[in-house]
């Protein structure tokens, strides 16, 4: 992960300083509803059918164009005795009309039950056509009941 991690950080950078590119921050939690289904097999093993729609992005920068990104995410994620795979697609349009593709991908779970995992920006249309990035997330159920998912991570709009 790590690895991962310092590599896209390296590529983004590298794209940034190669032309007129502008990196944004990623930070931020996505303002979602949430639909999604716990499927109890047997003792510690679950299948999550993952459903979300998001409203946008709380980020520090109200202009950045993640911020007015809405639309659906859906999944699964298998847990088995504490593992964590699989994972899902992301559709968001933004508020010029421009969409972007996010693929995310489960890898294990937090302290709190959240489920934890890498994304990246897959395809896009418009702005989002040749866009590069990605981080990290921490999705789930808050102690509270509210579903959340706090992402980390930069990308790069040529």
């Amino acid at each position: 992960m790590f690895t991962r991690t310092v590599l896209a950080a390296t590529a983004i950078s590298a794209l940034a300083t190669a032309g007129a590119a502008e990196i944004y921050d990623a930070t931020g939690t996505g303002l979602v509803t949430d639909a999604s289904e716990t499927m109890p097999v047997a003792e510690g093993l679950a299948v999550n059918h993952l459903v979300s729609e998001y409203a946008g992005f709380d980020t520090a920068d109200p202009d950045n164009p993640m911020a007015s990104s809405t639309g659906p995410c859906v999944g699964t994620v298998l847990v088995d005795a504490g593992r964590v795979s699989g994972g899902g697609h992301c559709h968001f349009t933004d508020a010029d009309g421009d969409s972007w593709i996010v693929e995310w991908r489960a890898d294990g779970l937090s302290d709190e039950g959240l489920t934890l995992g890498d994304w990246q920006i897959v395809a896009g249309t418009g702005k989002w056509q040749e866009a590069t990035g990605g981080g990290r997330f921490e999705a789930g159920q808050s102690p509270d009941g509210a579903y959340i998912n706090n992402v980390t991570g930069a990308f790069v709009l040529p």
